[in-house]
């Protein structure tokens, strides 16, 4: 049986908030509704107890005029548990922001004897004041040990986009190379827990599209330094003059199948290599030259009809269409070469003019069997895409029905490398449709954290700067002690019982993948590009921003909703929130409201945030 490790259940939404908002009228009687808007504000990292109060209407006086002595005693009540204070104990404070406000939107911060910094410009930082009520949290710093880590610096920023500009989301997905072939042979209860976790959107991710890596097959005789579960069953290992063995790759087909039947709507079938017997070196793992092409050229017109049989077969036989065929995987890189010192996995180069063979024999040979499946391709890594594609001739281009790019960078700090926007600009001119088809943090080294943080950092990216109608990610399942994994494992079948790690990769994905969906707008945003994403459904009822700081500062922002969403203008805006961080895992937060389609959102440090407004 399945085990998790950690704390599995946090991410999961409550049933009802723990929380409770407080307002009170003139004569300080409380008001049991919602107030007229409210702010959460993180001095802390650890959200294990939290404190509301409002100085808008607190015991009837204005802002300026709240008893500050009685603010801090409340502070210091639910610090104090039996008479002791609570080391652990962090608040968070929850506080009334007025409509009026001018600085930036934020002068409602100023919290009952704490006296909020001015403000003359939307983009600076700013120390945190220290009189009031953080000045009496300071002086606790003998007790909570905690006040070296609450950021005394601040960035406000107000986005000035116009958000006209948006693009229409397909969805989110993984390949199934390799993991799957770990993971279809499972006992069944523990595969169906970790495709919960990937692909059921109320129990998980809620992942709606599936990469099915079609096997070359190795050759038992050469390929002897694979990866565990890297050497993916081919179903011709026999040869061009022996049958299909329709019985191989049993394990990837049953996670293919099960995902489908959790709401997997679109797939996409690719290769990483020819069947070792279709390559120059007998190999599947590349040629001895560095960049050579490794695919025969007497086997051009068959490698292509091993992919259209097999494409052809799934649907026949399992019921199982094919959106799209890839018959390449970084093919100009010129990495796949044959290293026995290391371990190793499927791949091919191919040259330009025989990409373009493959494609227009590809391109034929599905014309003439009636299969309505498209080409991808090239599953290049972007920066090298454009180039590919210039080179090509129109008959190749036309073939191409989407374009796969990789968005790999080598390191966080060179997000640049990817040249987003000339493939963007490159897209657009030819007309195709786009896919961020392979992303992991390559070579990627720190805290798990920092890590998953800056993967939704990239993403954020990705979408704003390349904007793709779709984004997948590589590896789900890993080994334990891999920064690939969003989940971690053995990958052995005789581990009893059988635990899975969610890594925090797994719950920044979450904050993506589980509140915007297929069919969703994102919009085009320039001035926080890799901080924050903005999407609405095709009505524009409800929005969903992702913001993700990767920083030591917490990042304050102004956004106007209106040009978005109607709807939502002279209403009273809602907004959950959900939030990952150092201690945190998708937990969520106390629901905010407000009167005006202003919205005020503090993005606490190294955490990412959700926020559904409706």
């Amino acid at each position: 049986m399945l085990q998790f490790a950690g704390d599995y259940p946090c991410f999961l939404p409550a049933s009802a908030s723990t929380l409770r908002h407080h307002r009170y009228d003139n004569d300080g009687k409380e008001l049991l509704h919602k107030p007229r808007a409210l702010h959460s504000l993180q001095v802390g990292v650890m959200p294990h107890v939290r404190v509301h109060t409002n100085h808008g209407r607190w015991n009837g006086r204005e802002a300026g005029e709240a008893d500050s002595q009685t603010a801090c005693q409340e502070m210091e009540n639910v610090l104090k548990f039996d008479g002791n204070w609570n080391a652990a104990a962090v608040a968070v404070v929850a506080m009334d922001v007025s409509s009026s406000s001018k600085m930036a939107g934020l002068e409602g911060w100023a919290l009952p004897g704490v006296s909020c910094p001015s403000v003359s410009e939307e983009r600076g930082e700013r120390g945190a004041a220290e009189r009031g009520v953080l000045a009496k949290l300071k002086g606790m710093q003998s007790w909570l040990r905690l006040w070296p880590t609450v950021s005394t610096k601040e960035v406000f920023v107000t986005i000035q986009d116009s958000l006209r500009h948006h693009y229409v989301w397909e969805g989110w997905g993984m390949s199934l190379c390799w993991w799957a072939n770990f993971a279809g042979g499972l006992p069944k209860q523990d595969m169906d827990s970790v495709l919960d976790l990937l692909f059921d959107h109320a129990k998980g991710l809620g992942l709606n599209i599936v990469r099915y890596n079609i096997g070359g097959g190795s050759n038992p005789a050469f390929d002897t330094n694979m990866r565990p579960f890297a050497d993916i069953p081919g179903f011709r290992p026999g040869g061009p003059s022996t049958p299909y063995d329709w019985t191989a790759d049993e394990r990837q087909r049953n996670v293919l199948l099960g995902a489908m039947e959790r709401g997997v709507t679109v797939t996409e079938a690719f290769s990483n290599s020819p069947p070792f017997w279709m390559t120059i070196s007998g190999s599947v793992t590349g040629n001895i030259g560095w960049g050579k092409d490794n695919l025969h050229p007497n086997y051009y017109d068959a490698f292509v009809d091993y992919l259209t049989t097999i494409v052809k077969h799934f649907e026949e036989a399992w019921g199982i269409h094919f959106d799209t065929i890839n018959p390449f995987n970084e093919p100009v890189e010129g990495w796949w070469n044959i290293d026995r010192r290391k371990k190793s996995q499927e791949g091919c180069n191919f040259s330009i003019p025989t990409i373009s063979k493959v494609l227009l024999s590809l391109q034929k040979s599905l014309d003439e069997q009636n299969i309505s499946t498209k080409i991808s391709a090239l599953d290049s890594w972007s920066q090298n895409t454009c180039q590919v594609l210039l080179r090509m001739e129109e008959d190749c281009l036309k073939a191409i029905h989407q374009v796969n790019v990789h968005t790999y960078v080598n390191s966080p700090t060179r997000e640049e490398d990817a040249q987003r926007q000339k493939v963007k600009q490159r897209m657009s001119l030819l007309g195709k449709k786009l896919w961020m088809s392979e992303y992991g943090p390559l070579n990627w080294v720190g805290e798990e954290l920092d890590v998953a943080l800056a993967v939704g950092k990239h993403i954020t990216l990705d979408l704003n700067d390349l904007q793709p109608s779709a984004w997948c990610y590589w590896q789900a399942l890993e080994v334990s002690g891999s920064s690939w994994g969003l989940l971690t494992a053995p990958f052995s079948y005789d581990k009893k019982p059988f635990v899975v790690s969610l890594r925090k990769q797994y719950f920044v994905m979450m904050h993506f993948t589980r509140w915007i969906r297929p069919g969703f707008q994102i919009f085009d945003i320039a001035s926080l590009k890799d901080t924050l994403v903005i999407a609405s459904n095709l009505s524009g009822s409800s929005l969903v921003l992702v913001g993700t700081n990767t920083s030591n500062c917490n990042k304050d922002i102004r956004v106007d909703l209106s040009n978005l969403a109607s709807g939502l203008v002279g209403t009273s805006i809602q907004v959950a929130l959900f939030r990952t961080s150092a201690v945190e895992n998708h937990v969520e937060l106390p629901i905010l409201y407000f009167d005006s389609p202003i919205l005020f959102v503090r993005l606490a440090l190294k955490s990412i945030t959700t926020m559904l407004i409706s």
